[in-house]
């Protein structure tokens, strides 16, 4: 009897940790996803930012230092962060 019990501890401990590590495994990856997507955005972002400067023939720091153009700079970013 003392045999089978052990048997049956083993089995659910066994599970658990399966259980367990599948649940570690998915966390890790949807982590993973997330911080890849953030990254993607960013970068999508900046490239949009230095296509509106190149079509204003200007530099991006050229709107951050001039108050002229920063109300084109903040309508470039609200159109790129579409």
């Amino acid at each position: 009897m003392a045999a089978i019990e052990k048997r049956a501890r083993w089995r659910s401990s066994s599970a658990q940790a399966i259980n367990a590590t599948i649940a570690i495994v998915g966390i890790t990856l949807l982590l993973v996803a997330l911080a890849c997507s953030v990254s993607r955005a960013r970068a999508n972002n900046t490239r949009c930012l230095q296509a509106f400067a190149n079509d204003q023939h200007r530099t991006l720091e050229a709107f951050l230092q001039d108050p002229a153009l920063q109300d084109s700079l903040g309508s470039a970013i609200d159109h790129c962060s579409r």
